[in-house]
C-alpha cells in the first residue's frame, strides 16, 4: 500500500468531505481516499485560527500542501508565513475565480512556494492529482512513527495511530517510545482498516501494541528502533520571524512545537539567532526536525523556526 498525506490550508471549510472519508477528528481532523493499492489521508488543522498549534501538527504531518484561497486576505499571512518559514516546496495553490492571480504570484515569489502549482476548484481532478503524487521516501532507515492519537480498544488494548515518517515496521517489532525508555511490541498493524504484517514509510498505520498503557502515552512520542536525541536543554540557531515586533528576552516563557511534540520552555539565552531553552520536559528528535518557538497569546504567534542538529 502507498500511502500520501496532503495538509488542507486557508479556506478549508467543506474543502475535506470532497476529498475523502471523515476519520479521526480532534484538534486535527483526517479525511480518507483510497483508490486500489494507494491512499491519501488529507490532514487539516481544524481549530486553526483559534489556536496556532493544529497549523504546525499539519505542516509537520504533511508530504504536500495544498493552500485554498477564495480570495486574498490578510488572514492567510499566518498560514502562508508558516509555510515559508518551514521551508515548504512542495504542493499547490487551489484559487477561486475572483482570485488576483497576479497578485497571488507576487505574495510568493520570494518566498519557498513560489514554484506551487496552481489549481482550479475542481476536486475530482484533485483527487486524481494526489492519488497519482510519487513522493521519494526512505524505507532504509530505522522506523520513525510520531504518535498523533491514541486510545484502549477492549480486547485489543492500547492502540496508536500516526504516520510512518520512514523506515519499514513489521508486526512482532520492538520499538522504543521515545523520549521514555519503555519499549512496546507491535502486536498488529492496521492500514485504513485492514490488517497487513508490515507498513512502509508514507503508510498512515494504527498499530496495537503490547507492554505500555494510554496512561503512559502523549502526544508526539515517537515509536522508533534507532537512535533518537533525547533532550531538556537546546541550544538552537533559529530564523527569527521577519515580521516579530518584539524581542525575544533571558527569562521569557514560551512554547515550542517539534514534530507533534508541544512543550513549555523558558528562555535561558539569546545572542542574535542563538537560543538557548530550558524545556518543561524532556522531548525526542531527530537530526533535521524543525522546532518552532511560539507564543499562543500573541498577535505574532509564531516567533521563529530552527533546524534541529
Amino acid at each position: 500500500m502507498e500511502g500520501l498525506t496532503v495538509g488542507l490550508f486557508g479556506h478549508v471549510e467543506g474543502v475535506g468531505r470532497e476529498l475523502g472519508k471523515k476519520g479521526t477528528s480532534t484538534d486535527i481532523t483526517f479525511y480518507n481516499y483510497k483508490q486500489g493499492d494507494k491512499a491519501v489521508c488529507y490532514v487539516e488543522p481544524t481549530r486553526y485560527p483559534d489556536r496556532i498549534n493544529p497549523l504546525i501538527y499539519a505542516i509537520n504531518m504533511m508530504d504536500y500542501a495544498l493552500v485554498f484561497i477564495n480570495e486574498i486576505t490578510g488572514e492567510l499571512g499566518e498560514t502562508l508565513l508558516a509555510l515559508d518559514m518551514f521551508g515548504i516546496d512542495k504542493g499547490a495553490f487551489v484559487v477561486g475565480e475572483y482570485v488576483d492571480l497576479d497578485m497571488l504570484k507576487n505574495i510568493i515569489s520570494q518566498t519557498s512556494m513560489k514554484d506551487f502549482e496552481i489549481l482550479e476548484k475542481d476536486f475530482i481532478a484533485i483527487r486524481e492529482k494526489m492519488i497519482n503524487l510519487n513522493i521519494e521516501r526512505d524505507y532504509d532507515s530505522f522506523v520513525k512513527i510520531p504518535i498523533d492519537h491514541y486510545f484502549t480498544v477492549r480486547s485489543v488494548g492500547t492502540v496508536i495511530l500516526g504516520k510512518v515518517e520512514k523506515g519499514v515496521v513489521k508486526v512482532h517489532d520492538n520499538l522504543r517510545v521515545y523520549p521514555t525508555d519503555k519499549t512496546a511490541m507491535v502486536r498488529s498493524i492496521q492500514i485504513h482498516d485492514n490488517d497487513f504484517k508490515e507498513a512502509k514509510a508514507g503508510n498512515r498505520v494504527g498499530l496495537a501494541l503490547k507492554g505500555i498503557t494510554t496512561d503512559e502515552l502523549d502526544r508526539g512520542m515517537i515509536l522508533s528502533n534507532g537512535e533518537l536525541k533525547v533532550a531538556k536543554e537546546l541550544e538552537v540557531e533559529i530564523n527569527w520571524n521577519p515580521f516579530m515586533q518584539k524581542t525575544v528576552k533571558e527569562g521569557e516563557n514560551y512554547q515550542i512545537i517539534v514534530g507533534l511534540q508541544s512543550v513549555s520552555c523558558s528562555v535561558e539565552a539569546v545572542d542574535g539567532n542563538k537560543i538557548k531553552l530550558s524545556l518543561q520536559k524532556e522531548i525526542a528528535y531527530d537530526v533535521g526536525d524543525k522546532l518552532c518557538l511560539i507564543d499562543g497569546s500573541a498577535k505574532i504567534r509564531i516567533l521563529g523556526v530552527a533546524t534541529l542538529e
